[in-house]
């Protein structure tokens, strides 16, 4: 099991089952070091977490996940390192119950950017050369997906500069395989994770 996981839910994500900061001490309990809430429209959640996480000796990373469609294709656009209390963040958790429709690549790029965070593309099951793939920040290259889209995504890093990340999208205990820290990095867990720290305090002092 990896200690790093850059994709997790609590409660406030529909079909989560544990609070943020129940979330944070399974965190601990599975040994993880370095951790991503990303709740589905949601950042309220975020405090806590980090809160608890300190005291455990967990970093949590502030995150939202946000749903995404490009050419009538579904994926989700990650935004890690945010700054929980931009205006366009706390507005689209308290429309997150409406029926809106998903954000366009472009629009959720912009929005993560303008809280201060990195926008991490968790690629969908189909993508052709025309995936605006090079806009994004990092690629959610380590999942739940098989090895060979692994090796696609990591491909898709390296030609356009993009920092590689992985997450399990934990949700429930009940779900695997989507368990906590149940993400192989393919042995490169310490570099990815450095990677991502030093591209978050970068981010910061921009």
């Amino acid at each position: 099991m990896a200690q790093t996981d850059l994709q997790i839910h609590s409660s406030l994500t529909a079909g989560g089952e544990l609070s943020p900061r129940a979330l944070a001490e399974r965190c601990c309990e599975e040994r993880l070091t370095l951790a991503a809430l990303t709740d589905r429209r949601a950042v309220s959640g975020v405090p806590e977490c980090i809160w608890r996480g300190a005291q455990l000796g967990v970093r949590i990373v502030p995150g939202i996940e946000l749903d995404c469609r490009w050419r009538e294709r579904d994926f989700l656009t990650l935004g890690i390192g945010i700054d929980i209390t931009c205006p366009a963040l706390l507005e689209i958790e308290r429309t997150r119950n409406d029926s809106v429709q998903s954000f366009a690549a472009e629009q959720a790029i912009r929005t993560i950017h303008e809280a201060g965070g990195l926008a991490v593309l968790v690629p969908p099951n189909e993508m052709d050369d025309t995936f605006p793939v090079a806009a994004f920040d990092g690629i959610a290259a380590y999942g739940s997906h098989m090895q060979a889209d692994t090796a696609r995504y990591l491909a898709l890093a390296r030609e356009h500069g993009l920092l590689v990340t992985g997450g399990s999208g934990f949700l429930r205990e009940t779900l695997p395989p989507h368990r906590l820290g149940a993400v192989t990095f393919g042995g490169h867990e310490t570099d990815i994770a450095a990677a991502v720290l030093a591209a978050l305090t970068q981010s910061e002092k921009e």
